[in-house]
């Protein structure tokens, strides 16, 4: 290089450091567009996001959060927990202590509170916080994620609550069904695939302990149903027709036939069973034994 002229030099120094100038300008370009895509990150995500410095005062939040505390994001800077969310500070500073004296997150743990946003509501909000280090691993601070679930609790506990009315309602039935001296039929669906007979039912009918009474299922074909002499379908009887039209049947005459021939006569209603909606979801049927008719069956 030193027996090439002095300007030939200067051009190549020169390119060279127009080089690194233009290598800098794009790695400042993609450094401006990793934090405008961290920045949009933080103020759209569904959570609410903090930083706390070690004594616990705002150094950065995001709007939700803001909205979640019940005042503007710059009226956060600087000050404390116990500056902003007064009620919910006691607690929150124990869990925020802990993780700055261990080092350690703490994650997923639920509490709830009011804030100034809806002071006289009870809201519940599960958190998640984390320590965080600068480059020479000293702590700077917490890291706050919160997500409201209150919906979420009161739904669960909603459910529950239906859980166990459906419990009872099942527990309560269990108990008229044993209890009943009349035969009682209970179908749980509109197909009337799940029927259920109480012991009344399974005596009369010749069932065991447990069996589907419907008359049409395989190893069961105990008996056969007649309205006078004409053999029913299985759409034809009155369970079946309750639960699929929504219609009651009130005292049918039937005749129930086994198959050793012998013959009982049995009148029945069935009604359906309808949901909160109104929608038809089974039926219910009760029979009970009845004198002969004059007409016999033939055959």
């Amino acid at each position: 290089m030193l027996l090439m002229p002095l300007a030939a030099v200067v051009a190549i120094l020169l390119g060279r450091q127009q080089q690194r100038l233009a290598d800098a300008e794009r790695a400042g370009r993609d450094v401006r567009r990793a934090a405008l895509t961290l920045e949009a990150a933080f103020d759209h995500v569904p959570v609410g996001l903090a930083l706390l410095d070690l004594d616990l005062r705002y150094v950065r939040l995001n709007r939700l959060l803001a909205d979640i505390n019940g005042l503007p994001v710059e009226d956060h800077i600087g000050k404390s927990i116990h500056d902003v969310i007064p009620e919910i500070a006691p607690s929150a500073e124990v869990r925020l202590r802990q993780v700055i004296a261990t080092g350690r997150p703490i994650v997923g743990s639920v509490f709830e509170g009011a804030t100034p946003a809806r002071p006289h509501a009870r809201r519940v909000w599960r958190e998640s916080l984390h320590p965080v280090y600068d480059r020479d691993d000293t702590l700077l601070g917490v890291s706050v994620v919160v997500e409201e679930i209150t919906e979420q609790r009161r739904l669960a506990g909603a459910l529950q609550d239906s859980q166990r009315r459906e419990q009872r309602r099942t527990s309560e039935l269990e108990g008229v069904m044993q209890a009943a001296q009349s035969a009682l039929f209970v179908a749980g669906d509109r197909e009337c695939r799940r029927i259920k007979a109480n012991p009344a039912a399974e005596r009369l009918l010749r069932l065991h302990s447990g069996d589907c009474p419907r008359p049409d299922i395989r190893g069961g074909r105990a008996f056969a149903v007649y309205a006078g002499s004409t053999l029913l379908g299985l759409d034809e009887l009155p369970l079946q027709r309750a639960a699929a039209t929504g219609e009651e049947v009130r005292g049918e005459a039937l005749t129930v036939r086994f198959s050793d021939d012998e013959r009982m006569h049995v009148v029945i209603n069935a009604v359906p069973v309808r949901d909160a909606s109104g929608e038809v979801v089974g039926a219910v049927a009760a029979f009970a034994e009845a004198p002969a008719p004059n007409a016999e069956i033939d055959g």
